[in-house]
């Protein structure tokens, strides 16, 4: 959600030449963009929602750092929020992602296929504990 300021108005444009930098960065193996933008829903509350899995979790904070300055040059907006998927597992929001992305960085295809079916399966796994955790949470609340 928008913290400062909407985007520009050729964001279109400018993510092309951002996927073009993810490519072109050594540590990016593949990349998504999801939320408003990945649906086509954007309007003055959107921001651009990127996630992506490097080579390595090592460094993976400084990796950040470095990838959101870029980013934020091409994009002009500072209305960015990159996720590094191999950074820490997020069972849920890897899910999120996946159910509603666009892939825009595809180096390796065989490794983003193996991301995508472990991420799924470890959701469709994880779903039903998460399920009973919130409706005791609602039960124990007095529902």
């Amino acid at each position: 959600m928008i913290r400062y300021k909407a985007l520009p108005e050729d964001i279109e444009e400018r993510l092309s030449q951002a996927w073009e930098y993810l490519r072109s960065h050594r540590r990016v193996v593949f990349a998504y963009l999801f939320g408003g933008l990945a649906r086509g829903k954007h309007g003055p509350m959107s921001d651009v929602d990127i996630a992506v899995w490097l080579t390595s979790s090592r460094n993976a904070a400084n990796t950040k750092l470095d990838l959101l300055d870029n980013l934020r040059e091409i994009l002009g907006t500072d209305e960015i929020d990159l996720v590094i998927l191999n950074a820490r597992e997020n069972v849920p929001l890897a899910a999120e992602i996946l159910m509603a992305c666009r892939v825009v960085v595809d180096k390796a295809p065989f490794e983003r296929h193996k991301f995508e079916s472990l991420a799924m399966r470890k959701y469709f796994d994880f779903q039903p504990r998460e399920l009973n955790i919130l409706e005791a949470k609602v039960m124990g609340h007095g529902g």
